[in-house]
């Protein structure tokens, strides 16, 4: 590596890899989350608002239709027919507000419950003992109310209604009520209140009343009616008069519901936008994004692949050369593209340079060993963790009478008769289980040449612990049969 290249002023790898991030992360990340963001939340926030305000109209529409029908009832109770307790005319009266209103029926109670004439049954026929239990609970209240749905006697369809208190008919009466006045209608009434609105088409609007039932519905009208409407939206509506929150619809849709509830009569409008819908200016809005950020991304692509190309190619190029230096002892590095690699570089001939020393003297360590070894007059034979041979001397070769190469990975009991090798491997495990690293020298043993024939030595063992398991080593000299016998 030159002067000129080690003088020269080269970006940083660092300051290469930052404007690759920014200009591939940075554009893309902030254009993203500034406005989908943005947009999303002032979207969804703008149409729960309006949504919020639609069930408040619509609450004041149905507010209106009940507030119409308890206007025509106190009317009806204040009339001369009614002050006279004149029934056979009041109840003339009562079939032409009837079909003027849209009502189901009327009903005039007394104080103690039992009706004094209905409307839909014919003057001087027998009437039920007593008023439906809606109908006395607006008797107990002496006052105005709108009834919640029920059920008409026995088992008839769901109906709600309006009830107003009666003035006493005569003078010196007991009470200055003498009952109340209850018209009842179905469902389907208000039923039209909401399809009158014309909200769109997959919205979902339900009106329910003080429980949390529902009365009307713009979606299958007829299935849900009388149905309770989910608690956590019945508690929410019980708590504050108006808000949007996540829902899910009696008939598992999952949608964003704004209500109203209303003040006067204590029921309320819900109306359920599906969140699919709702998100789906959102998704408009990726959509746009996904345009303008396909074009930013490929400008900020081709830059990144020109500077990454001078990156790789200066690596791929170091590589290369120090790949090279395996095969040879010079390292020739090529020119550096940043400073970073004209830093590598230098550590790389540093490197190599150790790693030549440090070859070289192992190659001289390795040398002195193996002299040591071939010289020695005793076999000196070393088996690895598995009784595999893995050192084998010359004089081993001249005791057993094989060659380095054909002992080198034979287990160790190989060079033991056959009777005895059981013995012997039993004697090794011992001397490694034991924790002995060492044996005293003398131990007699029997040794098998390649060509059969055996012969006995003095054996000393030792058991060292090298980097990839235990070292047994054998340092044996022969004897005669005279000295093995004695």
């Amino acid at each position: 590596m030159t002067n000129e290249h080690r003088s020269r002023p080269l970006p940083t790898l660092r300051q290469v890899l930052l404007l690759l991030a920014c200009a591939c992360v940075v554009p893309m990340a902030a254009l993203s989350l500034a406005f989908i963001g943005y947009e999303y939340q002032r979207q969804r926030a703008q149409v729960e608002e309006d949504t919020v305000g639609t069930a408040r109209a619509l609450m004041a529409a149905v507010d209106d239709r009940l507030q119409g029908t308890q206007r025509a009832l106190l009317a009806l109770a204040h009339s001369p027919a009614a002050a006279a307790g004149d029934h056979e005319r009041l109840q003339a009266d009562a079939r032409f507000l009837q079909k003027a209103e849209q009502f189901d029926s009327v009903m005039l109670v007394d104080a103690s419950g039992a009706p004094l004439m209905i409307s839909t049954v014919p003057h001087g026929s027998p009437l039920p003992a007593q008023a439906p239990p809606p109908v006395l609970e607006a008797l107990h209240a002496r006052a105005a109310i709108v009834m919640d749905l029920f059920r008409s006697p026995p088992i008839g369809p769901f109906i709600t209604g309006v009830s107003v208190p009666v003035p006493a008919s005569g003078e010196g009466a007991a009470s200055d009520r003498a009952g109340v006045l209850a018209a009842t209608m179905a469902p389907a009434a208000l039923h039209d209140v909401l399809l009158r609105q014309k909200l769109p088409p997959h919205w979902i609007a339900a009106v329910l009343d003080r429980s949390g039932a529902i009365v009307a519905r713009t979606h299958e009208h007829d299935r849900f009616v009388g149905t309770r409407a989910r608690a956590a939206l019945v508690a929410r509506i019980a708590e504050v008069p108006e808000d949007a929150v996540e829902s899910t619809t009696v008939d598992g849709v999952p949608v964003v519901t704004a209500f109203s509830r209303s003040e006067r009569t204590g029921w309320s409008v819900a109306i359920g936008i599906p969140r699919d819908e709702l998100v789906a200016p959102g998704r408009r809005a990726v959509a746009m994004l996904l345009v303008g950020g396909v074009l930013v991304l490929g400008a900020t692509l081709a830059l990144a692949w020109r500077l990454a190309s001078r990156l790789s190619n200066s690596v791929e190029a170091l590589g290369a050369a120090v790949r090279a230096s395996g095969h040879r002892a010079s390292l020739r590095l090529p020119p550096p593209a940043f400073q970073e690699a004209l830093q590598l570089g230098v550590s790389f001939e540093h490197a190599h340079a150790a790693v030549e020393d440090a070859h070289a003297a192992l190659a001289r360590s390795e040398a002195r060993m193996r002299t040591i070894l071939d010289t020695a007059t005793d076999a000196i034979v070393t088996a690895d963790e598995s009784g595999r041979i893995v050192l084998f001397n010359r004089a081993a070769e001249a005791m057993f009478g094989r060659t380095e190469e054909s002992a080198l990975g034979q287990p160790l009991e190989s060079l033991v008769p056959l009777h005895l090798r059981s013995v012997h491997e039993k004697l090794r495990l011992q001397v490694a289980d034991g924790g002995s690293r060492r044996m005293a020298g003398g131990r007699l043993v029997e040794g098998l040449r390649a060509d059969g024939s055996t012969f006995h030595a003095r054996a000393s063992i030792s058991v060292a612990d090298a980097g990839e398991g235990r070292l047994y080593t054998a340092i044996l000299r022969p004897v005669s049969l005279q000295q093995a016998a004695a």
